[in-house]
């Protein structure tokens, strides 16, 4: 009984170790700031792995200071302006608008926990913002039939996005009806102007289309539609950028792996 106390104990430390660990790290990173300002976003982002992260950095509007991301753990130099300055090509920067540059991620693995600083170029020094990337393990979630399923799945058509919602349903009676939600939020798929929407059946599976009309960046988002049985999510962002340095006619670049099916979530 002694043993099996002590053992717990030691789990019980470990763990305070391991958060305490986590913490300090998290706090040395963020004393790496230096700005007059308060820092608008998020300080601490926190994603799953395999999963698209954006970091945020937020300068006064109405400046064209140069904005550089890097990261903190070997001073790489990541980006500047809207170049890249990695050998990787997960990395990427994305200019949302005048004021908000975006170091996208994709697929974050573990290893990429740590910190990340947008330096700005003020004067008379530079203003640097701190931001504390968490990539963790996914939740590991029991499927009590795989025959039952939902995944989806996003592509690119021109200046469009297609989202492929497609529910395995078994031998069960087809249930042809799905919620479509962006950002938690119902969409609105009377809107034709913006949505067109189709369904196909075949045998055990069904196929629900949204056809998003002249994607722009405003169509960000995470999208996600749920059957009966299960939910499945896909983060959405249009790089405008890319598009503007593409032919004349534009074309979409969507930062997230198109084949990247996520975790489906039983719906209770």
């Amino acid at each position: 009984m002694c043993s099996r106390a002590r053992l717990e104990l030691l789990i019980i430390l470990a763990s305070v170790n391991i958060a305490q660990c986590a913490s300090d790290q998290v706090l040395s990173c963020l004393r790496q700031e230096r700005s007059k300002h308060e820092n608008p976003v998020q300080n601490v982002v926190t994603v799953m792995a395999q999963e698209p992260a954006y970091l945020h950095c937020r300068i006064p509007e109405g400046t064209s200071h140069m904005v550089a991301w890097t990261r903190s753990s070997d001073q790489a130099l990541l980006t500047a302006g809207e170049h890249s300055f990695t050998s990787d090509p997960r990395f990427q920067v994305s200019k949302k608008s005048d004021s908000d540059w975006i170091l996208i991620l994709r697929r974050a693995d573990l290893g990429d926990t740590g910190c990340y600083l947008c330096e700005v170029n003020t004067e008379p020094l530079s203003t640097i913002y701190a931001i504390y990337l968490d990539v963790q393990k996914p939740p590991t979630a029991a499927v009590p039939n795989r025959q039952r399923g939902t995944r989806l799945m996003a592509n690119m058509a021109g200046d469009e996005v297609l989202l492929n919602c497609t529910v395995a349903v078994g031998n069960e009676p087809a249930d042809d009806d799905v919620i479509w939600t962006r950002d938690g939020k119902e969409m609105n798929l009377n809107d034709t102007n913006k949505y067109i929407w189709k369904v196909k059946r075949s045998a055990g599976v069904i196929v629900h289309t949204v056809r998003i009309r002249e994607a722009t960046m405003e169509d960000d988002g995470n999208y996600a539609c749920e059957s009966r049985h299960q939910r499945a999510s896909q983060i959405v962002h249009v790089n405008k950028a890319e598009a503007q340095r593409s032919c004349s006619t534009p074309l979409l670049t969507l930062l997230s792996s198109l084949a990247l099916v996520m975790a489906a979530q039983k719906i209770l």
